[in-house]
């Protein structure tokens, strides 16, 4: 049996933090990805632009996203 380590809404909250994303502790998954919207509009284009190719390496690895941070990351790609 082969297990694997889901990325859950604490491994999404870091993966935006470390992106630049300044966030409070104890925002939901989708609460994360609108303030991240929220900061990347205020951005210049180099940051929106390595802050999309951020986004698109996360969708990549939804087959082991729990479905919260599923729904969290079709929240930020559409907003990206």
């Amino acid at each position: 049996m082969m297990i694997t380590d889901l990325i859950d809404q604490d491994d999404f909250y870091e993966y935006l933090k470390a992106a630049g994303v300044p966030l409070e502790q104890g925002l939901s998954p989708e609460q994360c990805s609108k303030a991240a919207l929220q900061w990347m509009s205020g951005q210049d284009e180099p940051v929106r632009v390595q802050f999309a190719e951020s986004v698109a390496l996360l969708q990549l690895q939804i087959p082991v996203m729990l479905p919260e941070v599923q729904e969290a990351l079709a929240v930020l790609v559409a907003g990206v």
